[in-house]
C-alpha cells in the first residue's frame, strides 16, 4: 500500500520522489503487489436516463456483459492486493500491459495517455485523516472507453466520489443523461474539489 499522510506545513513534500522504480531487466508489464496492499473489491454501477442498477460482481468476468451496452457502466476497482483479479480485469477491459502496470505499480506520475479506443488518466486524490489534522494521498486511475469507465483505487475504504454516486443514484443534475466521458469529468472534478481544503497546508510545495 502506498498512501502518504501529510499533517504539517513544515513537512517538505516531494510528490514524485518515490515514483515506482523497475529494477533493470524487469519485463515490461510486470505487476508488483505490495505485501500490505488492501484486498481487491469490484463495484459496478450501470445507468442511463431512466434507471440505475448496482449488479453484484463476484468475479472480473461479470463486468464483460456491461461494456458493450448503450448504458454507462462505471466499474470501480479498489484495493491492489490481488494479482489474479487485477490481471483478469486487464483481460476483460483489454488493457495494454503497460496500462495495467501503471495502474497497479503505484505510485505512478500523473499523466494522460491515448490508447486508441481508451483514454488513460493517472491522478491522485486526497481524503482527510481520522482526526482531520491532515490528509491521505493515494493514486486513482481512470480508463475511459466508449460507454464505460474503469476506475482503480489503492484503497477500498474511502474516497471522494460519494457525492457523484449519490447524483447517479438519485438522478440529480444531468449526469444520467450524459455519457461515460461526463462521468470521468465529474469524478475528476470531485478530486480537484477534494484538494481545496488542504491547499493552505501544503502551499506551493504540493504539485498536483
Amino acid at each position: 500500500m502506498f498512501r502518504k499522510i501529510f499533517r504539517s506545513t513544515s513537512q517538505i513534500i516531494k510528490p514524485y520522489e518515490d515514483d515506482f522504480y523497475h529494477h533493470p531487466g524487469t519485463i515490461p508489464g510486470t505487476l508488483n503487489i505490495d505485501e500490505d496492499a488492501s484486498e481487491t473489491r469490484i463495484l459496478l454501477i450501470d445507468y442511463n436516463q431512466h434507471k440505475v442498477i448496482f449488479p453484484r460482481i463476484s468475479m472480473p468476468e461479470d463486468c464483460a456483459a456491461y461494456l458493450d451496452t448503450e448504458s454507462v457502466s462505471w466499474v470501480d476497482v479498489a484495493g491492489l492486493g490481488n494479482t489474479d483479479i487485477l490481471q483478469r480485469i486487464g483481460k476483460v477491459f483489454e488493457l495494454h500491459s503497460l496500462v495495467l502496470e501503471d495502474v497497479v505499480n503505484v505510485p505512478e506520475r500523473p499523466k494522460i495517455e491515448d490508447y486508441e479506443d481508451q483514454l488513460v488518466i493517472i491522478s491522485r486524490m486526497v481524503m482527510p485523516t481520522e482526526n482531520s489534522d491532515g490528509f491521505y494521498s493515494e493514486q486513482v486511475s481512470f480508463v475511459l472507453g466508449k460507454n464505460y469507465l474503469l476506475t482503480v483505487q489503492e484503497e477500498p475504504t474511502l474516497d471522494c466520489f460519494e457525492s457523484v454516486r449519490l447524483r447517479i443514484r438519485n438522478n440529480k443534475g444531468i449526469i444520467r443523461k450524459q455519457g461515460a466521458d461526463y462521468l470521468a469529468y465529474a469524478l475528476i472534478d470531485a478530486i480537484i474539489d477534494g484538494f481545496s481544503p488542504y491547499s493552505k497546508i501544503t502551499g506551493n510545495a504540493l504539485k498536483i
